[in-house]
Parts: structure tokens; sequence; C-alpha cells
């Protein structure tokens, strides 16, 4: 993760471990999320605290490079940097170095147990790591042989020189294909002039995807499974609120589930049968600042929940009525 302020724009972009990028504004002091972020950002002296919204913390310097990591599992890794060199320990003793090239691209790291290497194409494309584990090695294969984009990965060949994977992609370079060896697994994908995305499964099951753009993210709003010899027909619909959170669902009995959302965007109540007699409504309480439940009502009980000041449970109690 890495933290990229841009003071001339007022703008903060917080790139996460899955490539995924947040973008928070800062206006005379106050830093606001993008509609769709959930978790929290904050300046606290010289450090930036980012929460997210299963109550991960991260602090990252003034540079914007990540220094402290304190998960709700109750792990704590510290990290510093040095020239080319990164280490990273945790509260169980562990540590770990890792090596990088000018472009922050992981050359090799070291623990006590692992070691490990990256090799990089001139373009800078993984095509190669080994593993060594108790002094065995193991070696994977990255293949790039897309015609239209040679930076698109294509294969994987795993450690016992099998090509374990294979991706094919269109002219737009989005993924079409992705099969095992031998041909097992194959799904196929078909992007439809509408907008919608057909894919078939390894049984050759096709279902149908429709999407809304909101907010800038794809989101499914239908599902339409045509029959098979081996499923039948299942269709799904999906509804969302403004801030791209989902809203409503019906699934393919045409069960109707609704959902309502505080200004933090965490869920405060759910109707599950909505519409019906057997309509089942469970409502959440949240903690002030944390991202963790208080008390959750749902029908015959309620549930309240207690925390330290570091967001770890203390207690639970349980209330039938």
């Amino acid at each position: 993760m890495r933290l990229d302020i841009d003071l001339p724009r007022s703008t903060i972009y917080l790139t996460r471990e899955t490539g995924r990028l947040n973008i928070f504004s800062l206006n005379n002091g106050t830093i606001t999320a993008e509609a769709t972020e959930l978790g929290s950002l904050i300046k606290l002296d010289n450090r930036w605290i980012y929460s997210a919204k299963n109550n991960d913390q991260f602090i990252f310097n003034d540079r914007g490079a990540l220094i402290r990591q304190n998960l709700q599992s109750g792990v704590q890794r510290s990290i510093s940097y040095s020239q080319n060199k990164l280490f990273v320990t945790d509260n169980f003793g562990n540590s770990l170095e890792l090596t990088q090239d000018e472009n922050n691209q992981p050359l090799g790291f070291r623990s006590s147990s692992v070691e490990g290497r990256y090799d990089y194409s001139t373009s800078g494309q993984l095509i190669k790591s080994q593993i060594t584990l108790n002094g065995m090695s193991k070696t994977r294969l990255y293949h790039y042989e897309d015609e239209h984009n040679p930076r698109l990965l294509t294969g994987l060949t795993d450690e016992r020189g099998i090509r374990f994977a294979t991706w094919s992609y269109d002219d737009q370079g989005r993924a079409i294909s992705s099969e095992h060896a031998g041909g097992m697994e194959k799904i196929q994908i078909v992007y439809n002039n509408d907008g919608s995305t057909t894919v078939t499964n390894e049984l050759g099951k096709v279902t149908r995807y429709r999407f809304q753009n909101l907010q800038g993210l794809q989101r499914i709003i239908a599902i339409i499974g045509e029959p098979s010899v081996d499923c039948p027909s299942s269709n799904s619909s999906f509804t969302y609120t403004s801030r791209g959170q989902l809203a409503s669902k019906r699934d393919n009995n045409g069960n109707l589930t609704t959902y309502q959302y505080n200004a933090r965007g965490l869920e405060t109540s759910r109707t599950e049968a909505a519409g019906t007699a057997q309509a089942r409504t469970i409502t959440t309480d949240w903690h002030p600042t944390l991202f963790l439940p208080v008390q959750v009502s749902e029908p015959g009980r309620i549930t309240r929940y207690q925390y330290d000041a570091e967001g770890r449970k203390t207690g639970e109690t349980v209330t039938t009525r």
C-alpha cells in the first residue's frame, strides 16, 4: 500500500494491496473520501492514518510510505526503509527483508525459513519466481503471448514444469477465456453490445450479467442463468444506493432482501423476505468511531458487544425476547 499526496490538486491517492485506487480530497484541513470509500483517512502530526472498514489500520509517513499495520486480527507490523531494502517485523518476532528495484518492484525477499527471487523482462513484467524453503527450490514461469498487448499475462508454468493455466484476451485487453492444463475448468466470456457479459462455465452453463455504472464502478444489476442439462434456469436482480451500496436483491425464488445504511456507509437494517408475512428484519447499531457493531437486534434476540480502546472484543451478551 502507498499514499500519494498531491497538494497542488488537494487530492490524496491511496493505492491498496489489490491495486485498487481510493481517492480523498483535502480542503482546509478536512479530508473527505470519495462516495464509494467506506474507510477513513486522518492526518496526525507528520503521519497519515487510514482505517479500513474491517478496522485494519495503516499508518504512513509524511512521504506516503507505509510504516505500520495494526490489523484487527491482533497482528502488528512495523516497516522501515533503507536504500533499496524494506524491513518488516511483527509483534510475534517474525521478520522479513525485501529488496526492491528503482520502480519498487520486489527483486527478492528473505526470512528465517524461506527466501525468494523474482526476475523481470526488459519491459517490467514478472517472468520468473523462485521460492526456496528448507533448502528446496520451486520455480514458476509467467508468460506474455498476447499479440495485441504483450503486457498481459497469458500463462503460468508451475513448479512441475506444466503449463498450469492459460488466459486469453480480446483486442481491447479484456479477458475472454481461462483454463487449466488440458482445457480443464475452461471459462469463456463474451462482451455483448448492450454492455452485458455472457459467461460459459466448464459445464456449459451459460449465464448473462447486466451492469450499471455507479460512482465509476460497474455493479451487477441482474444475473440471468439459462437452463442446461445440469442446472435449471436461475435469475437474480440487484439495486444500489447512490453510493454504490447494495439496496436490494431478489433471488431466483423471488425472495426480496432490502438494506439500509447510515451516513458512514454501514449497514443499519436488513429485511429478509421483504413485503411478505415472513419478513425478518435485523438492525445493527455501530460504535461511534470504530467500524464495529455494538448491538445487533433480530427477531427473538439482541446481541451486544463490548470492545477495548483498540477495537478488540472484550465481551458479548445475548438477550432473548
